[in-house]
């Protein structure tokens, strides 16, 4: 707002005192205004987003292999934890299975996408089976 003013030759609190005023009216101008101005963070967001290292890596990594980073983390992931979902498949209660694990790997396999609601991941199954 300090900019605006002193584009205009205003005081800033002259413009607050008028942005308030359209807040009070809902002026369809300020709305528009301000859906434009979220369009236009929202791209930016975007282009900055495009822009960063991890986006690139796994760009870079998706050219090379195939697969994005992502996707080769949930299968590092069932690889290492390979024998506790054999077992988990295995069983005739999954839910008990699971549960008898410890907490940690309960965690990493549902913060990696195995696990969730006590049951094995559609996905998780699918790789296990084509392994």
């Amino acid at each position: 707002m300090i900019e605006i003013a002193a584009q205009l030759g205003v005081n800033r609190w002259m413009i607050q005192r008028d942005v308030k005023l359209m807040q009070y009216n809902r002026d369809p101008g300020l709305k528009q205004a301000e859906s434009s101005r979220e369009a236009l963070r929202s791209e930016k967001r975007a282009c900055l987003m495009g822009k960063k290292v991890h986006a690139k890596q796994n760009d870079r990594f998706l050219l090379m292999t195939g697969i994005t980073l992502e996707e080769r983390t949930f299968r590092n992931m069932i690889d290492f934890h390979k024998t506790e979902l054999m077992k988990i498949m295995n069983a005739e209660d999954q839910d008990a299975a699971i549960r008898a694990l410890p907490k940690s790997t309960r965690r990493t396999m549902r913060n990696n996408g195995i696990v969730k609601d006590w049951r094995t991941t559609a996905g998780a199954e699918k790789y296990l089976v084509s392994v």
